[in-house]
């Protein structure tokens, strides 16, 4: 005690000091730390703010030409159709005013006179013709192939399976003109079928009808063109631009028309190109989306910088869009913050070092002084606390003396009890014995061999009870196994006859070998103070009394349940029950000390736990209100 004074005063004294410098250190550092922290974090918010603006930028431009591209490819094919259709009409006017003007001709000069005036008609940069069909499936006119006139086409069908003459039928008979598209050879490839975009208008005369289309993909091929070079040309945000790719990775618009038509597998603009374009094609057909790489080239500029490129596709064409933005000019700002936070760090850490110091020689004087006064409040406090636990080392000694005390009056009671039955049984026989000597009558040594049998079986049992009772008052020093259902029966044993003479009904449904680690007349004591409280409670009620007992195993606790149907207790009640001297009984017929020691038994010397609830009790399918008390113990070492 006298080394552990010594060492609290002199950590009362120059602790003070020791933390004043551990602080001022931990302080520096600290600040230090979280200005670097600081920096990192505000370095990766600018970052993820510059990469969020400038994605939404090139996202937003590459949208921005999507639409365009969508609106040239519509108004395109929109400007297509019309011209086809001014075409066909055109044709049908004057096939008309043919066959008006020259009635008295035969059908087949008629035919003829149409035949020549629609041959020779060309539009569309010369791809147009005109050409015309009967309705029952027989070309008339086909300029492109004069081998097809005459012949039937009606059962002609196109790479996607669609019969064109028939269905030219069955529309024409519903409409007199309509759009359509199919597919057909050109020209210079007869082994491929070309989409074909067409107007067909009937020609009644004849049950014909007159048509022409134009291959899509060679009107739309100026359309391409005209974009690409358009989109070649944009601009934004100093040098950024947009890009496009086919899917085989050749560049059809770029800021370098050197670049034109060229791949990226054999150029040097991207590192990894393959794996790149890998990434490129995933994203597309993922609806786009962001790709990040490393770039070779830039426009104006042979650095190698890391780039994030929005890309896309446009379907119709099987197109790649993208445009991305470059990392290094907010690299280069970066950096120049960070000489700038270095700079103030550093200006920092030597005024905090020169205050820190200051500071300490400060403390260390108004420690000092707190030093000593607090060594004097310490010697003064520590008397006074010697004297408080003397006095409630003595309070608990009383205390726990009145539990033994209550304790060994319950027993005294118990045994009183257990006594009177077999006293009185011996005492009936001995006077039975005595007054048949006295009257002289005959003595019948078989009767007598029985009473004397009698008697020694009373005192047999006497001997036993009071084998039972000494064995509950010797301490338990050593924790054992002990079987859980043989102590709920041993305790039972002890209070048998306070039970029955108030028609309580004690049951134990703990099942055969199941054995805790304790000590077994401490936890005797608990289940008896918890016996006795139910049974003064179970004595107010008219009806069937009984206390239950059961079991949980848990992992590495036992939880013993002891259950009355006594009622609930009161919640203002409940939660004071295990306080010392507190007693709901009338007449100071209690000490208050059963439950609170039961509590510091199984807490202090059982190394488990006591609880009490309110809860329903069920006995042969009937609820009660009643109680029930959980002790927790260890399981068995």
């Amino acid at each position: 005690m006298l080394k552990s004074e010594k060492e609290i005063l002199l950590t009362i004294k120059y602790l003070p000091v020791l933390l004043v410098l551990l602080v001022s250190l931990i302080f520096t550092v600290t600040l230090y730390k979280n200005n670097i922290n600081e920096f990192e974090e505000k370095s990766l918010k600018l970052e993820k703010e510059y990469k969020e603006h400038n994605k939404h930028i090139v996202k937003y431009q590459v949208k921005r030409v999507q639409e365009l591209i969508k609106e040239r490819r519509l108004l395109s094919l929109d400007k297509l159709r019309k011209s086809l259709k001014l075409q066909v009409d055109n044709a049908h006017k004057i096939a008309l005013s043919i066959y008006e003007n020259n009635k008295s001709k035969s059908k087949e000069e008629l035919k003829k006179l149409i035949k020549d005036a629609l041959r020779d008609i060309r539009f569309n940069e010369n791809r147009g013709y005109l050409f015309v069909y009967s309705l029952d499936g027989k070309n008339i006119l086909h300029p492109v192939k004069p081998n097809l006139e005459d012949k039937s086409l009606w059962n002609y069908q196109d790479t996607k399976g669609t019969y064109l003459l028939q269905e030219m039928n069955k529309i024409l008979k519903r409409k007199d003109a309509t759009y359509y598209s199919w597919y057909w050879t050109k020209p210079d490839d007869k082994n491929t079928e070309y989409e074909k975009m067409g107007y067909f208008k009937l020609f009644e005369p004849f049950n014909w009808f007159i048509g022409t289309g134009e291959y899509v993909d060679d009107f739309q091929k100026a359309v391409k063109s005209k974009l690409q070079t358009m989109i070649s040309n944009i601009r934004y945000e100093e040098n950024n631009y947009i890009f496009l790719l086919n899917l085989e990775g050749e560049f059809l618009s770029i800021y370098d028309k050197n670049l034109l038509g060229k791949s990226v597998f054999d150029l040097n603009i991207v590192k990894d190109a393959d794996n790149i374009f890998d990434k490129i094609i995933t994203t597309v057909n993922n609806n786009g989306g962001y790709v990040t790489y490393v770039h070779n080239q830039r426009p104006q500029d042979d650095k190698k910088i890391k780039k994030i490129s929005y890309v896309d596709k446009v379907n119709e064409w099987k197109w790649i869009i993208g445009s991305g933005f470059y990392m290094d000019k907010f690299y280069e700002g970066l950096e120049k913050e960070k000489t700038k936070l270095y700079e103030q760090n550093q200006k920092k850490i030597t005024e905090l070092l020169i205050g820190s110091l200051i500071l300490t020689i400060i403390f260390i004087f108004i420690f000092n002084y707190i030093s000593k006064l607090l060594e004097r409040k310490f010697l003064t406090y520590k008397n006074q606390l010697e004297k408080k636990v003397l006095e409630n080392k003595r309070k608990d000694e009383l205390m726990l003396q009145q539990s033994k005390m209550a304790a060994m009056g319950e027993m005294i009671g118990n045994i009183t009890h257990q006594w009177k039955q077999p006293l009185s049984t011996i005492s009936t026989v001995v006077s039975g014995m005595k007054l048949s000597r006295e009257l002289n009558q005959e003595i019948d040594l078989k009767n007598e061999k029985q009473n004397l049998d009698n008697i020694h079986t009373q005192v047999n049992y006497l001997s036993h009870t009071i084998d039972d009772f000494r064995n509950f008052f010797k301490i338990d020093k050593e924790f054992k196994k002990v079987d859980l259902k043989e102590l709920v029966d041993k305790t039972k044993s002890l209070i048998q006859i306070e039970l029955r003479n108030n028609n309580i009904d004690l049951i134990n449904n703990i099942p055969n070998e199941i054995y805790a680690h304790t000590l077994e007349n401490e936890l005797i004591q608990v289940l008896i103070n918890i016996f006795n409280n139910a049974k003064d409670e179970l004595k107010k009620y008219e009806r069937e009394r009984f206390i239950i007992v059961e079991i949980s195993l848990k992992d590495s606790f036992i939880e013993l349940y002891v259950k009355n149907n006594a009622g609930y207790i009161n919640k203002d009640i409940i939660t004071k029950i295990f306080n010392p001297y507190f007693t709901t009984k009338e007449n100071k017929k209690g000490t208050g000390l059963g439950l609170h020691m039961s509590k510091e038994i199984v807490t202090k010397h059982l190394d488990g736990d006591l609880k009490v609830e309110n809860q329903e009790i069920f006995k042969d399918d009937i609820e009660y209100e009643g109680v029930s008390f959980t002790v927790s113990l260890p399981k068995e070492l």
